[in-house]
């Protein structure tokens, strides 16, 4: 408690210092006439003012990032859009028969989370490679995980436990393989926003924290094209007018990295290839927009299979590999107001494939998993006791099929599994959930309060879930706020923890409850200060049930850690654990988050740091509570950038992590002419600590035609040998690490019209 109130202390005489005001401006107008509307309701995030008889209109004291923009005029369709702080924006509105009266909606907008990051930040971020989801890595409560793989594990929690939507729609894999770029270039992106935990009974499904991406809406002046080359892969971006006075937005992105590698006869094993494609359109006043968006991965063996010595990688009894990951979804959301209550309903339907194969000694082995979601996510807004009542519906059904061809691992019904079986399962199962909400804004709007209820009924586990939530906030002087949270969460299991071979089960879904206390300020006009306590207590999560005949310091399951424990934990969702488990096990996660950033100005980058722990029990093990293999007590990431004359820019990141715990080997046994580890105490030692400095350098030519930026990013400038990972020798005498990405480069050039 002494910490947190050292904190508290320190944001609140920072925030003394004067506020400038951070406002977005505009005028309306009608379509047609160009004459200026008066009197329209103009809300933008959670501040609104009438137009006055100019149309003008100011709004201040806002958050930064995205702002959300709804304009009601008395005879005019709703315009729904989206702006940031010192916008000057001009809206027009589309005449419609009729009218109807405006009525001004009692209290306010429920604040969002204070994680964001728009398209200029991410554009010109050091470390992640031009690329707008890999940044989310940079933020406080974020694991870092082996060499660059990807994947977001929040607070303690698994990676699968992180939910990303793009435009409210679930996706399924957030970057390709290897984690070299995520599913959507930088360019259709405008805004992210990451919470890590407590968040709204909007969202369920899972334990962990929500990422919220928001795609960038065409402009609809004319026709324009733009692009991305870089050494790995080439984009290119259209966008122009479309239907209802609306926009498209069209973008193509693929890899050439495999080609690369294969034309300069590289010795390296395996060469990966990833593409993808966006289509939004979205109508004039923002009521409609469609989307379709895909991914596509493949990871293919490039070498001679019968060279012992590829890349370091023994593939002599690899005759084949192929891995194929691909997924696409198609959503369509509509917005209506109608008085003072707003509608959202977005119905989608995508489809899911995983597909490895592979030959070893002779022996064919592979997995192939589709799924075929329908969806569809509804919610209503309306005044309500003096405060905003929201209600909703979040579920859908799913298609799953699941054909393995592989060893089985060891199960109740089979502890030694000495053949190659196959086996496939088709299941239809449906997800249905629902929550409401209230919040409220008293004693002039200083306290909001938002209690909240989600239920859910998962069909794989046919488990009903009910998950009460709430957020306080207190909104003090000098722009210091305070919040708290408390809620309940649940997961379903997963498709591949109901391997046909384990019979007829029935798994539970994980539990979690979380709490925080959250204390943030706006500095200015440009900077901000925030800080979070939080505790996290998980239950009913799904750990090794059986001991694999393999010692478990020899990868012989997930509490081996390094980065083959880690691997699993990543690849969890889309192959499942290969291993046979029952949800008995549970955890703790708590820590402390603080990040300072400055948003605007010829500076701009953050500081963030985490002090946080993350244990787990699996009583087949015993009732010790050990670290959860991205169990990472201390992160630090410094992050800047800064204009420099003639259209430079520079800017560095330095991130420092603890380095991750790993089971060691603490002798060997002779089982026949075999060589058998020992294990040692589970989890018991860690690699060593992690640093990195990442530096990056853009140069802008500004035409009239466009803007030509020519970026240099480079990782791990001083060559730094990051240990991710232990290896033995044959004998088991002798331990070396494994080292992470060395020096790389990524040069590229963007073009923005």
């Amino acid at each position: 408690m002494r910490v947190i109130s050292l904190v508290i202390a320190v944001v609140a005489i920072t925030a003394g210092v004067a506020r400038a005001d951070r406002a977005v401006t505009g005028r309306v107008i009608d379509e047609a006439s160009g004459q200026p509307v008066v009197g329209a309701l103009v809300a933008v995030g959670t501040g609104e003012a009438g137009t006055d008889d100019g149309g003008n209109f100011t709004i201040g004291e806002l958050p930064f990032g995205r702002l959300d923009v709804v304009v009601i005029a008395d005879g005019y369709r709703a315009y729904f859009g989206s702006s940031r702080v010192g916008a000057e924006m001009v809206i027009r509105l589309v005449a419609e028969a009729g009218t109807g009266e405006v009525i001004r909606v009692s209290g306010s907008v429920p604040t969002g989370p204070p994680l964001h990051l728009d398209t200029n930040e991410i554009r010109n971020l050091p470390g992640a490679g031009n690329d707008a989801l890999r940044a989310l890595q940079s933020l406080p409560g974020v694991a870092r995980t082996p060499f660059g793989l990807g994947g977001l594990a929040l607070r303690g929690t698994a990676p699968r436990d992180t939910k990303v939507y793009l435009d409210g729609i679930e996706v399924p894999l957030l970057y390709h393989f290897g984690g070299l770029a995520s599913f959507l270039p930088t360019a259709a992106v405008d805004d992210l926003t990451l919470e890590p935990g407590g968040s709204s009974v909007r969202y369920g499904r899972g334990l962990g924290g929500v990422a919220t991406v928001t795609s960038r809406t065409g402009r609809r002046d004319r026709w324009r094209v733009g692009g991305e080359l870089s050494l790995i892969h080439a984009a290119s971006i259209a966008e122009g007018p479309g239907p209802l006075r609306g926009s498209w937005l069209i973008g193509v992105r693929r890899s050439y990295f495999d080609a690369i590698m294969a034309a300069a006869n590289l010795d390296l094993a395996l060469a990966p290839r990833y593409g993808d494609a966006q289509l939004r359109w979205e109508s004039g006043d923002g009521s409609w927009m469609a989307i379709l968006f895909g991914s596509d991965d493949k990871l293919t063996l490039l070498r001679d299979p019968n060279d012992p010595s590829s890349g370091g990688i023994d593939t002599s009894n690899v005759k084949d590999f192929v891995y194929v990951s691909r997924f696409a979804r198609f959503g369509l959301r509509y917005r209506a107001v109608s008085g003072a209550t707003q509608v959202t309903i977005l119905p989608s339907v995508g489809i899911d494939d995983v597909n490895g194969r592979a030959n070893h000694r002779d022996i064919d082995k592979g997995l192939h998993r589709t799924t075929i979601p329908l969806s569809l996510r509804a919610d209503v807004a309306t005044p309500f006791l003096r405060g905003t009542l929201s209600l909703g519906f979040d579920g859908g059904t799913s298609r799953h099929y699941y054909n393995i061809l592989n060893t089985p691992p060891p199960s109740p019904a089979d502890p030694s599994p000495n053949m190659v079986l196959g086996r496939e399962l088709t299941r239809w199962t449906a997800d249905v959930g629902a929550f409401i909400e209230e919040s409220w804004f008293v004693f002039g709007e200083r306290l909001e309060i938002r209690p909240g209820l989600r239920g859910d009924h998962f069909g794989l586990s046919d488990q009903w879930t009910v998950d009460p939530r709430v957020v306080l906030k207190q909104h003090l002087p000098h722009g210091v706020e305070l919040s708290q949270s408390a809620g309940i969460y649940h997961g379903p299991p997963l498709i591949t923890d109901l391997d046909p071979i384990f019979g007829d089960r029935r798994m539970l879904g994980s539990k979690a409850t979380q709490l925080a206390l959250g204390v943030k300020t706006i500095i200015g006009d440009d900077k901000e200060l925030s800080a979070t306590v939080y505790y996290q207590h998980l239950r009913q999560l799904p750990v090794d049930a059986i001991t694999s005949a393999t010692p478990i310091s020899d990868n012989g399951g997930t509490e081996s850690g390094g980065a083959l424990g880690i691997s699993r934990e990543l690849l969890d969702s889309q192959f499942g654990s290969y291993s046979y488990r029952e949800a008995i096990g549970n955890g703790r996660a708590y820590g402390i988050e603080l990040i300072g950033r400055r948003n605007t100005g010829r500076w701009t980058g953050w500081v963030a740091y985490t002090y946080g722990r993350s244990l787990r029990q699996n009583p087949i093990r015993g009732d010790a509570y050990l670290p959860y293999v991205l169990d990472q007590p201390h992160t630090l990431t410094l992050l800047g950038t800064t204009a420099l004359p003639g259209n430079w820019r520079i800017g560095g990141r330095f991130r420092f992590a603890t380095g991750n715990p790993f089971t060691p080997v603490m002798g060997t046994i002779m089982d026949g002419d075999d060589i058998v580890p020992l294990d040692g105490p589970l989890l018991s030692e860690r690699l060593p600590a992690f640093f990195q400095l990442d530096l990056r350098i853009d140069h802008a030519w500004h035409r009239p035609w466009g803007i030509l930026n020519l970026y240099l990013d480079v990782q791990n400038v001083t060559n730094r040998g990051n240990a991710e990972g232990v290896t033995y020798n044959d004998d088991f005498t002798v331990r070396t690490y494994t080292t992470g990405l060395p020096i790389f480069p990524s040069i590229g050039v963007e073009y923005i019209p």
